[in-house]
């Protein structure tokens, strides 16, 4: 039985369906779609990578406390409309995101992600759309330039997906912290 197919992936067939019907019966609706439908195509992407960044980092934190009281708090204060704040979006750099669960776990997902080429060209794709989403929304959208086709588009939320799927695995890496002194209180 395969999966399901994600939202964003369904968006990408209608608006090629509709893009080829177009073609045939309405070629000057085509080309005004051709660049309208990129940008929406990018939202839609972005917005499914903030809802399961967020999911993962609820799961994650779920899996580490067992008190509901602080997993709401939590939620409510660091993962919440926070999003926006966990990666360098202009800079396309993870490295803050990673920071926040300590400097010896970035340094293992970093190493991660650096020794496996998928994950890393996932991650790239992934704060290439989120980079490109920040500028489409706080630019004047209407106006702004996507250079980007349809495919290209997809393409990137195809990588990104691979390392949205990954991101899990990669926040419970395991950190040797044997040879760290332990705090006293």
């Amino acid at each position: 039985m395969t999966a399901p197919a994600k939202p964003v992936a369904l968006l990408y067939n209608d608006q090629q369906q509709m893009l080829a019907e177009l073609q045939v019966r309405e070629p000057s609706f085509h080309s005004t779609l051709q660049t309208m439908l990129p940008k929406v195509l990018l939202l839609a992407a972005a917005s499914e990578f903030e809802h399961y960044v967020c999911l993962h980092l609820r799961d994650y934190v779920s899996d580490h406390v067992t008190s509901p009281g602080i997993v709401s708090l939590v939620d409510r204060k660091a993962i919440s409309r926070q999003y926006h704040t966990y990666f360098d979006w202009p800079r396309r750099k993870a490295g803050p995101f990673w920071a926040l669960f300590g400097k010896d776990q970035k340094k293992a997902i970093e190493a991660e992600i650096a020794a496996k080429e998928p994950i890393r060209e996932g991650q790239e794709a992934f704060l290439e759309i989120g980079s490109i989403r920040n500028e489409l929304v706080h630019s004047n959208y209407a106006t702004f330039t996507l250079n980007k086709t349809l495919e290209e588009v997809y393409d990137l939320y195809r990588k990104g997906s691979s390392f949205i799927d990954e991101l899990p695995r990669l926040l419970r890496i395991p950190v040797d912290i044997s040879d760290q002194p332990v705090a006293l209180m």
